[in-house]
């Protein structure tokens, strides 16, 4: 049976996520953060006929994420869900999204891995510095230009995003400036909650690479999280960000995927 959620159910769905959080991150922090329902975040609860947990699902605007600690539950039905809400991105660790992605057609896969930090191993770069609300348009200048990170985002939404998140305390970022005041590189909390923190962005301008700013940027940012008491997690979806993540001191938690609907002509 699938049912959508309440916040009488936080109780109920956090206790079956549990200590597994760093699975099911942007959900997680969703729930801690919104509750169960606003006009923009829904949660359902995939449960068995005693009404034991087998899978969560969650959707954030256009975004979807399922988790399942076991795998156990009805993929038809859970698939069938996820379709109804038309969702442009679903994601989840790949052993689950494996189980439900042949229901899928339209949808292309992308996959990665998510990392949590163990210790640090680079040396934080000096100099690196949380940056003020009047060098966000820089940072934004900077990623907006990079295929990767930027391409998903219109500029004036990315503006308007690192902008709320600064202001509601739940990100921050970091950067690295030269001598003559060029920005370097940087790197960024995208979500944050009074225990954990997870981090992207991380990017250095095209003129500085092959130097290593980017592993000393991501140091000092993990550096300050990890002073306040922080769990600090990573997405990386490409051998060289894996090769850099796993240099601040990052370990591999397991394998991530996201079915991206494919845009019509």
């Amino acid at each position: 049976m699938i049912r959508k959620c309440d916040n009488g159910d936080i109780e109920k769905v956090l206790e079956y996520i549990d200590r597994d959080y760093g699975k099911c991150l942007y959900m997680y922090i969703d729930i801690k953060k919104y509750g169960m329902n606003t006009d923009f975040f829904t949660v359902w609860l995939c449960e068995d006929k005693d009404g034991k947990p087998e899978a969560v699902v969650s959707g954030y605007h256009t975004g979807m994420q399922i988790f399942s600690r076991d795998n156990e539950f009805d993929k038809e039905s859970v698939s069938g869900l996820i379709l109804n809400n038309t969702p442009t991105m679903v994601a989840g660790m790949k052993d689950t999204i494996d189980l439900i992605k042949a229901f899928f057609s339209g949808y292309s896969e992308e996959c990665g891995s998510v990392g949590k930090l163990a210790e640090i191993k680079a040396v934080p770069a000096p100099g690196a510095y949380s940056s003020g609300d009047g060098e966000i348009r820089e940072i934004v200048d900077l990623i907006s230009k990079d295929d990767e990170l930027g391409g998903p985002y219109r500029y004036e939404d990315l503006l308007s995003q690192f902008t709320e998140r600064r202001k509601e305390g739940f990100g921050r970022n970091y950067i690295l400036r030269n001598t003559d005041n060029a920005l370097i590189g940087h790197a960024a909390t995208y979500a944050e909650l009074s225990d954990l923190a997870v981090i992207s962005g991380v990017i250095t301008a095209p003129e500085f690479r092959g130097k290593g700013y980017s592993e000393g940027i991501l140091a000092a940012l993990c550096e300050a999280l990890i002073r306040e008491s922080k769990d600090v997690f990573s997405y990386y979806y490409i051998e060289a960000a894996e090769r850099m993540h796993k240099g601040v001191g990052f370990e591999t938690i397991g394998e991530w995927s996201k079915l991206v609907k494919d845009e019509k002509d």
